[in-house]
């Protein structure tokens, strides 16, 4: 019966994708909904429940989609969706499968047999073992293939990425606001972690992170003004701060505003103020490890370790950071306390954005001391220094 599901499924995805593709609506899945998301809202008087997959969960989802045509959009639209719904359940869990399929076909349809065998001198750096690193300057013009943990056939290395992204970000943990900004995933500065297998012809990635330039500023997660509201919580070690950013204008002036009275995001404004070579500092996003679940805190440990490399070589000092994996918070808590005058990260704000118990930290990683802590202790040690930290922050 299952199996029966899947075959249905699989048969309707290529149907609609080659329908946008006749009609020319590749938008299609987005426009309805965005049209039901509206339709929604209204009924909820705007209510602010959360971001998509929390209004596609109320009631009043339930009671509209799959059950009341839009009055706006072509009849066409409300059978596909009617269909969707049944088959998968949920219009994003549908709209997540399309953008699959389609990051897929896209590769097979490029790299018809027999694909470029990869040379494996190219100028990337061994980190460990049979794992390399490098950072492409954009990945949408780099026609190597890879292999991920997503699908069995290898990938142009844009669309491996995208498809990275989609599983770990859309699929697990549920950020359909991502299925319209794909095309983000699929250019421009990127750092990959990936690792060679003698049983396979072509690498498989491990680790995969967007590198924002300094000049997009005014682009970057971090400044978007969800990371810049209110809600976040400054750092209580605001004296650090100050002493690895001595140029801040509140330090330097005679304002009655002292950093003490700043605002998260006054604070973090100021910081990227006060840096003289703005060359040197970036943002990261979308960073994603992969792997076997036993290896997975090693897999971490070593993208932590090629990024922080990759950008210190390519003169990049200072990365502007959002991080919520536990593992690479506690470390940065333990190095603070020992690595008192070359600290790798120095935290500026933080948020329980979902109410879970689970922090989101901002901050800023000092490449240069990252990437002498990450070779200082091994993967045996960075696990200790977690296991350390955790105990230390129970007991208090």
């Amino acid at each position: 019966m299952r199996l029966h599901k899947k075959n249905l499924q699989d048969q309707f995805i290529k149907l609609v994708d080659s329908h946008c593709n006749k009609t020319g609506k590749s938008t299609l899945l987005k426009e309805i909904i965005e049209n039901r998301k509206t339709t929604i809202l209204n009924q909820l008087h705007g209510s602010n429940i959360g971001n998509l997959a929390d209004i596609f969960s109320t009631q009043t989802a339930k009671n509209i989609i799959g059950k009341q045509a839009s009055p706006i959009l072509p009849e066409d639209y409300f059978l596909i969706e009617k269909i969707a719904h049944r088959l998968f359940g949920c219009l994003l869990s549908f709209w997540t499968e399309l953008e699959i399929f389609r990051t897929i076909q896209n590769s097979m349809a490029i790299n018809q047999p027999p694909l470029n065998t990869p040379d494996k001198t190219y100028t990337s750096k061994k980190i460990n073992d049979d794992y390399h690193y490098e950072i492409v300057t954009d990945i949408a013009l780099d026609k190597r293939v890879f292999y991920t943990d997503f699908c069995e056939q290898p990938l142009l290395l844009s669309d491996a990425i995208v498809l990275i992204n989609i599983a770990t970000f859309i699929k697990q943990h549920k950020w359909y606001e991502m299925l319209s900004i794909l095309d983000i995933s699929s250019k421009g500065e990127h750092f990959i972690l990936y690792q060679f297998d003698n049983d396979n012809p072509y690498p498989t990635i491990i680790s995969s992170a967007l590198i924002e330039p300094y000049h997009d500023k005014v682009n970057w997660l971090f400044f978007d003004n969800f990371f810049q509201s209110d809600k976040w919580e400054k750092t209580q070690n605001i004296h650090k701060v100050a002493q690895l950013f001595p140029n801040m204008t509140s330090l330097s002036t005679q304002q009655d505003q002292t950093l003490e009275q700043l605002t998260c995001s006054e604070l973090e404004n100021e910081i990227f103020s006060s840096i003289v070579e703005k060359s040197t500092v970036c943002g990261v996003i979308r960073f994603t490890v992969n792997g076997a679940k036993p290896k997975m805190n090693y897999h971490m440990y070593l993208a932590q370790k090629g990024l922080a490399m990759a950008l210190f070589h390519s003169k990049r000092t200072l990365i502007f950071s959002i991080i919520e994996q536990p593992a690479m918070v506690l470390f940065y808590q333990s190095m603070a306390c020992i690595e008192n005058d070359d600290v790798p990260f120095v935290f500026t704000g933080s948020q329980d954005i979902n109410q879970s118990g689970l922090v989101t930290h901002k901050g800023i990683c000092f490449t240069k001391n990252a990437s002498s802590a990450f070779n200082r202790y091994n993967f045996r040690e960075y696990n200790a220094k977690i296991i350390e930290k955790r105990r230390e922050l129970k007991q208090r």
